[in-house]
């Protein structure tokens, strides 16, 4: 029986690496952050259409971009049932992380600290959202372009939590970067006032653009199969502060407001999710809205 057990444990030792089909990865240096990316893309093996394919862009890659991709995969197999289609998916992700990254994240994420000091790590630098921005829309997206067939007027940002956070900074100061955004679990309360104020400083007139806003019923108080123990108290008092629900949906109603009628804007809560199920739970709703055809 030990025999046959090593045996069997020897076979998975030596099994094969998986490889997710249509999915190539690279190192891309940004000259504006002077940091390295890890970036991953999937295309669809079909033929891309004359107009080229949807591009969604995922942060967070080394965590969500599988997940992201299979989904696109599946639903893009039968878009007039699913309302998906096929469509391109590149991760941005960071090297030597197998999930997150919480110093790249920290950084590539915001414009400063915490508006609440309370809340700032030391171990952590802040502040260079904007150009991770610049590397995303002079580096990446156009690389994208250049080596891949793509619709330039159907590009996706999507992130979640922090992530999701600097998907609205971008949105709010660079609308016409992407034609929509996809926050899930948007951390606003990371600096709701200055979200809010790029808001309402903007002027002109943005292309169309939709952003979907989705979050969990169970954000801002203990899902019924939760235990944290000894430092429960402690986690409840966080979790009323962030203000996760209700922050997600007042910046909603602040997107329609700036934006008026050139923006497609939804806010929807998961029943029964929490921070860690939404992505999954969201997400082809979240894709179905912002590809949808845009406004006139």
């Amino acid at each position: 029986m030990a025999r046959q057990a090593n045996e069997r444990q020897h076979d998975i030792d030596d099994g094969l690496p998986l490889i997710a089909a249509g999915c190539r990865s690279f190192t891309m240096f940004s000259s504006d952050t002077h940091l390295e990316y890890r970036i991953f893309v999937y295309v669809p093996d079909e033929a891309p259409p004359s107009s080229g394919f949807p591009v969604l862009c995922v942060l967070d890659g080394n965590a969500d971009f599988l997940m992201v991709t299979e989904t696109v995969r599946r639903a893009g197999r039968r878009p007039s049932a699913t309302g998906i289609p096929p469509s391109i998916v590149v991760g941005v992700g960071y090297p030597n992380a197998s999930a997150y990254d919480p110093e790249r994240r920290y950084f590539d994420f915001t414009r400063g600290p915490p508006a609440d000091p309370t809340q700032a790590d030391s171990r952590y630098k802040y502040g260079g959202g904007e150009s991770f921005a610049r590397f995303l829309s002079q580096q990446l997206l156009p690389y994208v372009s250049q080596h891949f067939s793509v619709r330039r007027d159907r590009r996706i940002l999507l992130g979640h939590s922090l992530a999701a956070f600097f998907v609205l900074d971008v949105l709010a100061n660079h609308p016409s970067l992407f034609s929509g955004y996809i926050g899930l679990s948007p951390s606003v309360w990371w600096d709701r006032a200055a979200l809010s104020q790029a808001l309402k400083r903007y002027e002109g007139d943005p292309a169309p653009v939709a952003a979907y806003l989705g979050v969990g019923r169970w954000e801002e108080e203990f899902a019924p199969w939760q235990s944290v123990g000894n430092d429960r108290d402690d986690y409840a008092d966080l979790r009323r502060q962030r203000r996760m629900i209700e922050n997600a949906r007042q910046i909603s109603q602040e997107i329609k407001s700036a934006f008026g009628e050139r923006a497609r804007v939804t806010f929807e809560i998961g029943e029964d999710e929490d921070h860690a199920t939404i992505i999954p739970t969201l997400l082809c709703r979240a894709l179905r809205f912002t590809l949808q055809p845009a406004i006139g």
